[in-house]
C-alpha cells in the first residue's frame, strides 16, 4: 500500500460513520490481499506474508466491530473466521490460488455494506476532526488557519 493511499484512507476514516469505516476496512483488506498476490508473483515470500498478516488484521477488526445484539453478527463472525482460516492457510502454503475464495467473500460483503452505508446518515465516528475540501484542511476547532494537504 502506497503512502498516498494510506493518507487517503486516513482522510476518509476521519469523516466516516461506523458503516463507512466498515466499508473502508473491507477496501483495505482487499488491497492487502492484492499486494500479497503481487509480492508472491515477484517471488517475495516474506513481503507476501506481511501483506497477508495485514489482511488478517483487517478481518480481525471487522470481527471486533460486530454487534452481537443482532443475530446477523453470529453469521458474520463465522464468515470472518472462515476468511481468516483461508488467508492463514495461504500464508503457510504460499498457494496464492487459495485467496480467490476469501477475496470473493470480502468483495460480496463489502458490496452489501456499501448498500447499507448509502442509507446510513449517522454522524462521523470521529468528532473534532479537520475537514478537507479541494485539498485544503479547515481546522474544525474554530481556528482560521488553513493548511494544504500533501498528496
Amino acid at each position: 500500500m502506497t503512502p498516498e493511499l494510506k493518507q487517503e484512507y486516513t482522510r476518509r476514516i476521519t469523516s466516516a460513520n461506523r458503516t463507512g469505516i466498515i466499508v473502508i476496512t473491507y477496501e483495505i483488506a482487499l488491497g492487502y490481499l492484492s499486494d500479497s498476490k503481487e509480492a508472491a508473483e515477484k517471488g517475495n515470500t516474506e513481503e507476501c506474508r506481511v501483506q497477508l498478516r495485514n489482511a488478517c488484521r483487517c478481518v480481525e477488526q471487522l470481527l471486533a466491530a460486530l454487534n452481537f445484539d443482532y443475530a446477523l453478527s453470529l453469521y458474520l463472525m463465522r464468515i470472518y473466521n472462515y476468511v481468516l482460516e483461508c488467508i492463514r492457510k495461504v500464508s503457510y502454503s504460499m498457494d496464492i490460488g487459495g485467496l480467490e475464495e476469501p477475496e470473493k467473500i470480502l468483495k460480496k460483503l463489502k458490496s452489501s455494506f456499501e448498500e447499507v452505508a448509502r442509507s446510513d446518515d449517522s454522524p462521523p465516528m470521529m468528532s473534532g476532526a479537520d475537514e478537507v475540501y479541494d485539498g485544503l484542511t479547515y481546522n474544525a476547532r474554530g481556528k482560521t488557519n488553513i493548511n494544504t494537504v500533501r498528496r
